[in-house]
C-alpha cells in the first residue's frame, strides 16, 4: 500500500467531515472567482484605477481575498480539530511526527486542487447568468459574455499559493506529545467557560475611552490616525467577544438556578449547553462580526444608492445650465440657446426656461444678484428685498455661505435677512453669492454672466436628449459652462450601481460565510451527536424531546447572533443619529426585517434538515 493510497483511503473513509471542508474552500474561490470576473471585465478598462471607484474596486478585491484566507484557516483548524482521533491512531501506531504532517499536507493540497477546478468550473457554468444580472443592475448594455483568461489565471495562482501556505503552516499545530489526548478526544470534554469579568471591564472601558475621544478630542483622533481606528476596531471586537463569552456563561447559570431546571428536558438542555458552552459562544461571536458587517454594508450601500436622484438635484439644480461668460459673442449665445431649445422641442419635450444673470469678481469668485434676477430662476421659493436688505446663497454643497463677505464690495449699510444652504446654480460655480436690491446691482463694476437654465419633466429618463445637446455644445473655455443633472444623474447612477453591486457582493459573501460556520459545525458534529441521543434514547428519551432540545440549541445558535447584531447596529445609530440620514435609517429597517424574514425561513429548513439527519 502506498503513501498515496493511505491518504486517499484516508479520506473516502472520513468523507463527511472532509466533503463539508471541501465545500466551504469551494465557496470561498468561487465568490472570489466571480468577483474577479465583474473587476476584470473588458467594460471595466475604461474606470482610471487611481480613483475612488477604481482604488475600491482594487480593495474589495483584497478584502475577499483576505476574508478567503482567514475563512479556510478557520475551516482548516476546525477540520483538524475533527481529525484528532485519526490523527492519534497514526500516532499511536508508530507514525513518525514527519509522516504525519506530510499525510495531512498532501490531503489538504489533493482537496485544494479539486476545490480549485470545482470553483473555476462553476464559476464558468454561472457565468453567463452572473453576468447577465450584474448587466442588469450596472444598466450597462456592453457589459456582456467573454472568456475570464485573467480571472482563472489569478484564481489558480492566489489560491494554490494560499492553500499551500496554509497546509504548510497548519500541519505545524500537530504535536508528537498530544498523541494520547488525540486518541482520546472523543471522550474528552471541553472546556468550560471562565470567568473573566475583570477582562470584560477592562475592555469595555477602553471602548468606551475611544469613543469618547472620538467625540471630545478630535485633534487626538487625527493625530493617531489610522491607528486610531484600528484600536477602536480591536477594542470593540474583545469587547463583543467577552461580553458574548460572558454572557453565555451568565445564561448558563440563571437556567440552573431557575426552578424549571429539572422539568422536562431543561436539565438535559442546560447539561449540553455547559458542555458545549465555549463552542457556541465561538461560534455565535464569529456570526455576529459576519452579520455586523452584512447590516452595516448592505445599509450604507443601498442608502447612497437609494439618493443618487436627491443628492445630484442637491449639486445641479437645472435639467440642462447654459452659463455664457463676457467674452462669448452674442451670436454664439444666439446659436447655442437656439439649437438647444430646438432640439428639445425636436424630440417633443416639455420644458420650462429660466433667464438670469449675475456678476462676479472672478479672482474671489463672489457672485451677485439683482433682487429681480434671483426671482427669475425658479428653483427656489421668491423673495422681496426693502431698498437696504441682502439675501446670501450658498455656492458650494454642504458649506455655509459667509454673509459678512459682502461688506467687501458694498458701502452701503445693508441689513442681513437669510441665507440659503439650497444650490441656486450648479456647486461650485461660485463660493457665494450675495442677492441685493436692484439698483445695487446695477451700480457694480463686474462683468455679468447671463445664465440660461432649462427644466425637463421626468428628467432622470432625458438622458439621450441631453446627450444629443451635448454633443454640439461643450463647455468652452472664457466662452461658456454647460453643465446638466440629467448627466450627472447618470454618472453617479453608474457609480452608484457598480459601487452597490461590489457592496451587495460582499455581503453575500460574509452572510454566506456565516451560514457556512454553522453548516461546518452541524456537520462536523453530526456524528457525534447522534451517538449521543441514540444513547440516550436508548435509556427512554423520547423523539419529542430529542426535538425540542435541539429546537433550543438551534433557536440559540441562529437567532442569538442576529439579536446581538441588532442590538449592536442599532445602538451605533442611536449614537450617531444626528449625522444619519433619514434615507438610511430607513434602509437599515428594511434590510433588517428581510434578514429576520431570510433567518426564520432558514432556522425551519436547518431545523428539518438536521433532525431527520439526527435521528435516521
Amino acid at each position: 500500500m502506498s503513501f498515496n493510497h493511505i491518504v486517499i483511503q484516508n479520506i473516502l473513509r472520513d468523507k463527511w467531515t472532509y466533503i463539508s471542508y471541501f465545500l466551504s474552500s469551494v465557496f470561498s474561490i468561487l465568490i472570489f472567482f466571480l468577483f474577479l470576473l465583474t473587476a476584470l471585465h473588458p467594460m471595466m478598462s475604461r474606470i482610471n484605477p487611481d480613483s475612488t471607484l477604481g482604488l475600491t474596486i482594487i480593495l474589495c478585491s483584497f478584502i475577499v481575498y483576505i476574508f478567503s484566507f482567514v475563512f479556510i484557516v478557520y475551516s482548516m483548524l476546525a477540520f483538524l480539530k475533527k481529525k484528532t482521533k485519526t490523527l492519534g491512531i497514526f500516532m499511536i501506531s508508530g507514525a513518525s511526527m514527519k509522516q504525519i504532517q506530510k499525510m495531512v499536507f498532501r490531503e489538504n493540497m489533493l482537496i485544494a486542487i479539486a476545490a480549485i477546478i470545482t470553483a473555476i468550473l462553476s464559476g464558468l457554468i454561472l457565468s453567463p447568468l452572473f453576468l447577465m444580472i450584474v448587466k442588469n443592475v450596472l444598466q450597462a448594455d456592453d457589459f456582456g459574455m467573454y472568456f475570464p483568461v485573467q480571472a482563472i489565471v489569478a484564481t489558480l495562482v492566489l489560491f494554490s499559493l494560499l492553500f499551500f501556505i496554509i497546509s504548510r503552516f497548519t500541519t505545524r499545530f500537530i504535536k508528537k506529545e498530544e498523541a494520547v489526548q488525540l486518541l482520546k478526544a472523543d471522550v474528552t470534554q471541553e472546556k468550560e467557560i471562565t470567568p473573566a469579568p475583570f477582562k470584560l471591564l477592562f475592555a469595555t472601558t477602553v471602548s468606551i475611552v475611544l469613543f469618547l475621544c472620538m467625540k471630545l478630542n478630535q485633534i487626538f483622533v487625527e493625530d493617531l490616525g489610522l491607528f486610531y481606528y484600528l484600536f477602536l476596531f480591536m477594542s470593540l471586537l474583545l469587547t463583543i467577544y467577552f461580553v458574548l463569552t460572558q454572557g453565555m456563561l451568565f445564561l448558563i447559570r440563571r437556567l440552573q438556578n431557575r426552578a424549571s431546571y429539572y422539568r422536562k428536558t431543561n436539565l438535559l438542555f442546560v447539561s449540553d449547553l455547559k458542555a458545549k458552552g465555549k463552542t457556541f459562544s465561538h461560534i455565535i461571536y464569529l456570526l455576529t462580526i459576519l452579520l455586523v458587517a452584512v447590516f452595516v454594508g448592505t445599509s450604507v450601500l443601498y442608502s447612497s444608492y437609494y439618493s443618487v436622484e436627491e443628492n445630484t438635484e442637491a449639486v445641479y439644480p437645472y435639467s440642462f445650465q447654459y452659463v455664457s461668460l463676457p467674452q462669448n459673442p452674442a451670436e454664439q449665445v444666439r446659436e447655442d440657446i437656439q439649437q438647444i431649445e430646438s432640439t428639445f422641442k425636436q424630440e417633443n419635450e416639455q420644458y420650462v426656461s429660466y433667464h438670469s444673470a449675475f456678476k462676479t469678481d472672478q479672482k474671489r469668485r463672489i457672485g451677485f444678484l439683482s433682487n429681480t434676477l434671483y426671482n427669475a430662476l425658479g428653483a427656489h421659493k421668491q423673495i422681496m428685498l426693502d431698498n437696504d436688505e441682502y439675501f446670501v446663497v450658498a455656492g458650494n454643497e454642504g458649506t455655509s455661505p459667509d454673509p459678512q463677505l459682502i461688506n467687501d464690495y458694498i458701502k452701503e449699510d445693508l441689513q442681513y435677512t437669510d441665507s440659503q444652504q439650497q444650490m441656486l446654480l450648479s456647486t461650485s460655480l461660485q463660493n457665494v453669492y450675495y442677492v441685493v436690491p436692484d439698483g445695487i446691482y446695477e451700480a457694480l463694476d463686474y462683468p455679468e454672466n447671463q445664465v440660461f437654465a432649462y427644466e425637463l419633466a421626468n428628467w432622470t429618463e432625458k438622458s439621450e436628449v441631453i446627450q444629443k445637446i451635448e454633443d454640439k455644445i461643450t463647455t468652452t473655455p472664457e466662452q461658456r459652462l454647460v453643465s446638466s443633472k440629467v448627466s450627472l444623474y447618470e454618472t453617479e447612477k453608474y457609480v452608484k450601481n457598480i459601487t452597490f453591486f461590489i457592496g451587495f457582493l460582499l455581503s453575500l459573501i460574509f452572510l454566506s460565510a456565516a451560514m457556512s460556520i454553522l453548516y461546518f459545525y452541524l456537520q462536523t458534529s453530526l456524528a457525534e451527536e447522534r451517538d449521543k441521543y441514540k444513547g440516550l434514547r436508548k435509556i427512554g428519551l423520547a423523539v419529542s424531546e430529542v426535538r425540542t432540545i435541539v429546537t433550543k440549541e438551534l433557536t440559540l445558535l441562529i437567532f442569538a447572533p442576529f439579536a446581538f447584531a441588532t442590538v449592536l447596529l442599532f445602538t451605533a445609530l442611536i449614537t450617531l443619529r444626528n449625522t444619519i440620514s433619514v434615507s438610511f435609517l430607513q434602509m437599515t429597517g428594511i434590510g433588517v426585517t428581510i434578514f429576520c424574514l431570510l433567518f426564520i425561513l432558514s432556522f425551519f429548513i436547518i431545523r428539518k434538515v438536521y433532525i431527520n439527519k439526527l435521528l435516521h
